[in-house]
């Protein structure tokens, strides 16, 4: 199985200068063009990109790691860029990404899965372990006859590689999605304040923040953690939240914040340093090992069938939304009642449908239905479909990736 991750090397070091006025020293590169930047040196391993008038690390982020706000990766992969905001036409951004070949332990499933791990890191290449398909026999000398020699048979033509699917989730939807845990955590420190405290009560990208423990708690310096929040506010976003409030039934909720690296730990604290932030991290946040999430693969276009009778599959419900948004559509974090105990896996994919029934007629058509509900009983319409991005012990977290309508709280899913 082939897996695509943007990896990293070293905590970051730097961080983006205001853009400022366009440098007075401009340079004239071999190539030809005029540049404040120096070549970029060694290319081995890189995939190249010629800036072109209009190109921001943005926007060339995005085209290359899908993600825009991975743009810091890329820079710090590219030293010879003193000011990420000046880059001119002509000059070489390198980018890189890495592949893992891991000999599989079955026959190889239909898709692979796609990791990205923590933004703001520059990428190295990672080595090969590729699986020997050859048998013993293929490796040995052969004896070959005067008549086979004379006349050789052509070797069978190779199957074309297939190409990597691109992953359906950006860094943003895998690590800000929040999560729902079946056991309370037990998170090593918690956030006291950081290094703007005399003024500041919220902290972001680049900030220091201040952890109440250390290496008592086994913190040390370069690990990464990652910041939580629970909570426990369903009431308060309305009452058709309140189920999800069931500790029993689907765990504690917990709102992904961000994700720091400790650059100093001592006994009973440690001092580290915001490298992505979901939102702003506050005083009480919790910090907890990082881990990384795995990015579904794009699975081929299929022909989306709005009638498309019952799967016969394992079958839930949506019981709550990111930011409690009772509809949602494309793009859209939601979370399903089925969870490992069901046997649901990271990759599959939901369809989301809705029975036609008294809670969802309009007052004008509350009448026919009555009359006919049980024929309405044996209709449905189905609305759109989701894949899974992260399962627990009684939930999944999962992406919407096509909505046909709005998506509402209470709809109905069931596997594909």
């Amino acid at each position: 199985m082939a897996s695509f991750l943007y990896s990293e090397t070293k905590p970051v070091e730097k961080s983006s200068p205001t853009q400022g006025s366009p440098p007075r020293k401009l340079e004239q590169a071999p190539n030809g063009h005029w540049t404040a930047n120096p070549s970029a040196g060694k290319t081995e391993g890189y995939e190249i990109h010629t800036v072109k008038s209009g190109d921001t690390l943005w926007n060339i982020t995005q085209e290359y790691l899908k993600d825009p706000f991975l743009w810091p990766q890329v820079w710090e992969a590219n030293p010879s860029v003193a000011n990420p905001h000046w880059i001119y036409p002509g000059d070489e951004i390198l980018i890189k990404k890495k592949m893992v070949v891991m000999a599989p332990a079955a026959p190889a499933p239909a898709e692979q899965a796609v990791a990205l791990p923590a933004p703001a890191e520059p990428l190295r290449p990672a080595p090969a372990t590729v699986q020997n398909t050859e048998s013993p026999a293929a490796t040995s000398p052969v004896a070959v006859s005067a008549s086979a020699a004379a006349d050789p048979q052509p070797a069978p033509a190779l199957a074309a590689p297939r190409p990597s699917p691109s992953p359906v989730a950006l860094y943003t939807d895998l690590y800000c999605s929040g999560f729902f845990s079946g056991e309370k955590l037990s998170p090593l420190a918690a956030v006291i304040g950081g290094e703007g405290s005399e003024n500041q009560a919220l902290f972001s990208g680049e900030d220091i923040i201040f952890l109440s423990k250390g290496t008592i708690a086994g913190i040390k310096p370069g690990d990464e953690l990652q910041i939580v929040r629970q909570d426990n506010s369903f009431g308060k976003s309305g009452p058709q939240f309140n189920p999800a409030k069931s500790k029993s039934k689907y765990g504690y909720y917990y709102i992904d914040v961000g994700r720091v690296r400790v650059l100093f730990a001592q006994a009973n604290s440690a001092t580290a340093r915001v490298i992505f932030a979901c939102t702003e991290i506050s005083v009480e946040d919790q910090a907890i090992p990082a881990e990384d999430r795995i990015s579904p693969p794009r699975r081929e276009a299929v022909a989306f069938d709005r009638f498309a009778p019952p799967s016969g599959k394992t079958h839930g419900q949506i019981f709550m939304t990111k930011e409690f948004l009772t509809q949602v559509g494309d793009g859209y974090v939601v979370f399903v009642d089925l969870g490992h105990k069901e046997n649901v896996q990271v990759g599959d994919y939901f369809r989301i449908w809705r029975p036609f029934s008294k809670k969802n007629m309009s007052l004008f058509n509350i009448d026919d239905y009555r009359r006919h509900r049980n024929s309405f009983a044996e209709v449905r319409k189905v609305v759109g479909e989701a894949v899974v991005m992260r399962v627990d012990e009684k939930t999944s977290t999962c992406l919407v990736t096509y909505s046909a309508e709005e998506i509402t709280l209470g709809d109905d899913v069931e596997l594909e």
